[in-house]
């Protein structure tokens, strides 16, 4: 019970902040509004949180991994644009649009979660369904597809998930 309290008051707190840097005004009126909003807004959504015995610890090792994830995607997400733009602008666009079954042998939900929003953010793909350990992507070349069975950013996410253990 204490610890939801506390995962209450750091998410309004968050959401606050976020409101005073969004508002660009610091008088007392646009204040109380911004705490009543992220009040309610935190209260409401309270069942979407992750439950704190479901987080990942938050410590320096993490936050590291999470930062050389973040570089890797962005990374991926800059050369899959430039592929896409390649196939787009190509006179005989040649897209072969396809749907890759793909099973990754991960077990929190948290890495399977994230997964699946890489998949969506680098373009050419889209997760379609993530039930479990099974995904369903839609990828705009056949080669695409294959890649993402030996993407890197799995085996990140494998390596994040036995260092848990």
């Amino acid at each position: 019970m204490k610890r939801d309290r506390l995962n209450y008051i750091g998410i309004t707190s968050i959401l606050f902040l976020f409101w005073i840097a969004v508002s660009g005004s610091i008088k007392w009126p646009q204040l109380v509004v911004g705490l009543a909003a992220a009040s309610f807004v935190a209260y409401f959504n309270r069942d979407l949180l992750i439950k704190p015995a479901e987080r990942p610890p938050v410590n320096l090792r993490n936050i590291l991994w999470l930062a050389g994830y973040i570089f890797q995607l962005l990374r991926d997400i800059v050369i899959a644009n430039f592929q896409v733009a390649r196939l787009v602008l190509h006179p005989r666009m040649p897209i072969e649009p396809n749907l890759v079954p793909l099973e990754v042998g991960l077990d929190k939900i948290t890495s399977r979660v994230l997964l699946a929003n890489s998949i969506t953010l680098t373009p050419g793909t889209l997760t379609i369904m993530a039930e479990e350990d099974e995904y369903l992507v839609h990828a705009m070349t056949m080669e695409s597809g294959r890649g993402l069975k030996d993407w890197p950013l799995i085996s990140r996410l494998k390596q994040m998930e036995e260092r848990e253990d």
